[in-house]
């Protein structure tokens, strides 16, 4: 097999592992076999090919890595995804919100969640509700001031 077929197939060995993992760590490895590659089919000693497959991973790594792990740190403080959503979010009690017969149930956004109440009160159906936290498949809800 020819080396520059080697460095390929090594290169979309760390490119797919990058794909699963998105780390930026496995992407520019990947990218550096192909520079690798092509130096191999230029006709490149194994020595150049190993040198310029070094520079292109580490200056890969030094210049895109801390962008991303910067792009990821902003990212996760300012966007709410998930369960979390609903956190803040009114609703509408559809079952009496009951600590004592363990009852409630709340409709937020289209969806029905089981809800207790944040201060073990009793929160009538019709009511409107805020959700306080999600415990599992439960919300959490205080009554709402605010219709």
């Amino acid at each position: 097999m020819e080396g520059w077929l080697i460095w390929i197939i090594i290169g979309a060995i760390f490119i797919v592992a990058e794909i699963f993992s998105v780390s930026f760590f496995a992407g520019p490895i990947g990218l550096a076999c192909l520079v690798a590659a092509i130096l191999n089919k230029a006709g490149a000693t194994t020595t150049l090919q190993l040198v310029g497959f070094s520079i292109t991973s580490v200056g890969l790594l030094l210049a895109v890595r801390p962008i991303w792990k910067r792009m990821m740190e902003n990212k996760s403080d300012k966007e709410v995804s998930g369960i979390n959503t609903y956190v803040g979010k009114q609703g509408k009690i559809t079952e009496t919100v009951d600590p004592q017969a363990e009852t409630g149930r709340i409709k937020i956004g289209g969806e029905d969640w089981r809800a207790v109440s944040d201060k073990s009160i009793i929160i009538e159906e019709g009511s409107l509700a805020t959700v306080i936290r999600i415990e599992g498949s439960k919300a959490v809800v205080s009554v709402s001031e605010n219709p």
